[in-house]
């Protein structure tokens, strides 16, 4: 029974110190990030190098999901107002049959933007590989991302863990099927996150320097 005692209190411990961990974690990306999350309005002032988009689920017929959606039309919206003169789209494109950036460039190709303003990062398998690989590749420094509210924070905090300076718009609509769970994940995502900017752990795959000045051709896949 002592030794039962001792392991339950083991098990409390650990579980307490986790928790205190997460909401660490949590505050510390809410607070570093919060007066970053701004409107279209205030975005034209912030002279930014370019929108980035992050990449979400695409439906299997190959068009975007709603929330990959909305996210694109955010963005649209952003670069319609002036906001930036160029688009990079990040998302997975790692499979065959599954291309996040085809979806992504198609969309906005046939809202009428030209494909010589839309720059694609491939390799944007995570949030965290998005924003290391903005800057690591594509020497991004100032930089309007957009995602969906509940994401912004933890996308705003990898890009600042870069050294990007950057601010958020949210995209519209902020519930969708599965919302709570995805909201309890990213719970974990952000301590996840943050423990891989301290640690500087390096993306899937990194590669050549492409510049935002040259062709946004050298991005097609």
């Amino acid at each position: 029974m002592r030794a039962l005692g001792g392991l339950i209190r083991l098990v409390i411990t650990l579980l307490v110190i986790a928790v205190i961990i997460v909401a660490g974690a949590n505050v510390y990306v809410w607070q570093r990030t919060k007066d970053e999350i701004i409107s279209l309005t205030e975005a034209r002032d912030k002279n930014a190098q370019v929108i980035l988009v992050l990449g979400a689920a695409v439906n299997p017929d190959g068009a975007p999901s709603p929330m990959l959606a909305h996210r694109l039309q955010t963005a649209l919206n952003l670069y319609q107002a002036g906001v930036a003169k160029k688009i990079l789209i990040s998302g997975d494109h790692g499979q065959v049959n599954y291309d996040e950036i085809k979806a992504m460039k198609n969309w906005l190709l046939n809202q009428g933007v030209s494909p010589e303003v839309i720059y694609a990062d491939h390799a944007g398998f995570s949030t965290y590989e998005s924003a290391y690989r903005a800057e690591a590749i594509f020497s991004v420094q100032r930089a309007i991302v957009v995602t969906q509210p509940y994401h912004l924070p933890r996308a705003l905090y990898d890009c600042q863990s870069r050294g990007i300076e950057v601010w958020g718009v949210g995209a519209a609509g902020n519930a969708y099927p599965g919302q709570t769970e995805r909201n309890i994940r990213e719970y974990l995502a952000r301590t996840k996150d943050v423990a891989w900017a301290i640690t500087d752990q390096k993306p899937t795959y990194l590669g050549p320097k492409i510049s935002l000045d040259g062709p946004a051709s050298a991005t097609d896949g």
